[in-house]
């Protein structure tokens, strides 16, 4: 059995209600605590809106740490799986968003 969703392509989620969904079609906007800089993609948790993400978590051992950068890496995961036949990206940081233009030629 073969059900379309023809009507959602005006709907917006987030990675909390898009989880286990696969789309046809996914549109994802890199919001700023995802750059790039040097070469490489940098997680900055002051740039996030996931409030867990900017907060540190005490491990059994007493230490401090945050956990901002998993965090991020899983939230920017399951929005980049979801489409399964197409994924459209937009990058509100300037250099990635050349460097995904860029790496699209290749």
């Amino acid at each position: 059995m073969k059900v379309l969703f023809k009507f959602t392509i005006g709907e917006v989620g987030s990675t909390f209600t898009v989880q286990g969904f696969d789309l046809n079609y996914a549109g994802v906007i890199i919001g700023p605590s995802v750059k790039y800089r040097n070469g490489e993609i940098i997680f900055d948790r002051e740039g996030s809106m996931n409030r867990k993400a900017k907060n540190r978590r005490t491990l059994k051992n007493g230490e401090a740490e945050y956990v901002a950068e998993k965090l991020l890496k899983n939230e920017l995961n399951v929005l980049l799986t979801r489409g399964v036949n197409g994924l459209y990206i937009y990058a509100v940081d300037d250099e990635l968003r050349e460097a995904l233009l860029k790496a699209q030629g290749k």
